[in-house]
């Protein structure tokens, strides 16, 4: 940790925190790593332990830290924030938040379309669509996998394309379907054993589910996802007016 000099006339606790923030801020506090016990602390800063909880309180209230039960403090990683009252995808997002954007491959298969996905796609039901499944990372942390199934007969060349270092929607616009609008339902769920396994968390941990339908300018149906979000890493904001 960096040297702490007080300055007068501000209070103790509040200069703690913001040595702390600062510490975060330029990496001398890693994402994932735990903080010294309040004890410590509290030794190192010269000051009380309710002075050093109210320091780390503030910071915890914030975001910037977090608390395992029975185990100590550690330093969050920043949450991706989505706005779901725009139309965006993950990767200009993300580089736009300042996170770096990667996408891993996990499969691609040409299957026939389930009921669900049929509807959605407003195709027959066992017609056939290319399923893409990625898993989505933000400064190398898996965040999102994503679970995606396009109808063939609009994307045949789609299995030529490489899904790690461009989107769906810039291949969909390359074959002449503009993106412009998308359906989409959400809610909390538990991770499953083999989300758990992909994104680093324990099997039955918070995650946002969402089911997304994509349209293209003229009204076409050209993507339905499943898509499976870190509940610690992801926030979502949208705007109400009355």
């Amino acid at each position: 940790m960096a040297e702490f000099v007080r300055t007068e006339g501000v209070p103790v606790y509040v200069q703690i925190r913001e040595s702390l923030r600062a510490e975060i801020a330029q990496g001398l506090l890693k994402r994932g790593e735990q903080l010294p016990s309040e004890n410590e602390l509290a030794a190192k800063y010269n000051v009380s332990r309710m002075t050093m909880r109210q320091s780390i309180e503030d910071l915890v209230d914030e975001g910037l830290l977090y608390r395992r039960h029975g185990v100590g403090t550690f330093v969050a990683y920043p949450r991706l924030q989505r706005d779901h009252t725009r139309l965006t995808n993950f990767f200009d997002k993300a580089e736009n938040e300042g996170f770096r954007a990667q996408a891993k491959l996990l499969s691609m298969e040409i299957i026939p379309a389930a009921p669900k996905v049929a509807e959605a796609l407003d195709i027959h039901t066992g017609s056939r669509v290319i399923r893409v499944k990625t898993l989505r990372f933000a400064d190398g942390v898996p965040v999102t996998v994503h679970d995606a199934h396009i109808p063939y007969k609009l994307f045949p060349n789609l299995a030529s394309e490489n899904l790690e270092i461009q989107h769906l929607w810039t291949i969909f616009e390359k074959a002449g379907y503009r993106v412009k609008r998308a359906v989409q339902r959400l809610e909390a769920r538990e991770a499953s054993k083999e989300v758990a396994q992909l994104m680093k968390i324990k099997e039955g941990a918070p995650v946002l589910f969402k089911e997304r339908t994509v349209y293209a300018d003229d009204g076409t149906p050209i993507e339905f996802t499943y898509c499976y979000n870190r509940g610690d890493l992801y926030s979502l904001t949208v705007a109400l007016e009355r």
